[in-house]
C-alpha cells in the first residue's frame, strides 16, 4: 500500500519532466569497453586471472547511444555570479542535480534505465546541427525514502566531451 505514493509521486514526476517548458531534450550514452578477451565475468572482458578492471581504466572504449530523453534541472536555487552578458549565471557548484526521464517508459521498447557513470547531453536546439553540452552522472540520489525510489541524477560537467556543432566542418578541411 505504502509503495503506491513513489509510485504515483514517479507518475507525476515523468508527466512534469516530459512536459515542463524549461525541460531539455537529450541524449543518453553508455560508456562500452572495445577490448575483447576470450573471458568475460558480468559481460566485461577479463585480464587473464585479475577478473575485470574499472571502465575508467579502459583504453579502448566507445560511447554507444542508449536512447533519447528529458532532462529538467532539480536544483534548489543558490545565488551565484552572472555571465557578463547578463542572461545566465555560472551556477554555485561543481555538482548538477538533474531530473531525467526516458521518452519511453522502462520496459517498453526504447525504454531504459539511466544508470551511474553515463553520459548525457543536453540538446541546445532542433536538428542534428545543435550544440550538445556533455554532462556525466556519478550519484543517485533517492528523492523519497520508500520503493520504488524516486530518482535524482547528481552530475558533473564533462567539458571534455561537448559537441560545438557536429555538422559544421573541421578548420583543415575548409578549403
Amino acid at each position: 500500500m505504502l509503495n503506491n505514493v513513489p509510485k504515483g509521486i514517479n507518475a507525476m514526476a515523468r508527466n512534469v519532466i516530459i512536459n515542463h517548458p524549461n525541460a531539455y531534450n537529450c541524449e543518453v550514452y553508455r560508456r562500452r569497453v572495445g577490448r575483447t578477451s576470450a573471458d568475460e565475468v558480468g559481460g566485461a572482458p577479463t585480464l587473464g586471472g585479475m577478473m575485470t578492471i574499472s571502465s575508467e581504466d579502459e583504453d579502448d572504449i566507445r560511447w554507444e547511444l542508449v536512447g533519447l530523453g528529458f532532462a529538467l534541472p532539480g536544483e534548489v536555487f543558490q545565488p551565484s555570479q552572472m555571465m557578463d552578458r547578463r542572461d545566465a549565471n555560472n551556477g554555485y557548484a561543481d555538482e548538477l542535480r538533474f531530473l531525467i526521464e526516458p521518452e519511453e517508459k522502462i520496459g517498453d521498447p526504447g525504454g531504459f534505465e539511466v544508470l551511474n557513470r553515463d553520459v548525457f547531453y543536453l540538446l541546445m536546439g532542433a536538428g542534428d546541427d545543435t550544440a550538445r553540452i556533455a554532462y556525466e552522472i556519478v550519484e543517485v540520489e533517492a528523492v523519497v525514502n520508500v520503493p520504488p525510489f524516486v530518482p535524482r541524477y547528481v552530475v558533473n560537467r564533462r567539458d571534455d566531451l561537448d559537441i560545438a556543432n557536429p555538422l559544421q566542418p573541421e578548420d583543415d578541411e575548409i578549403a
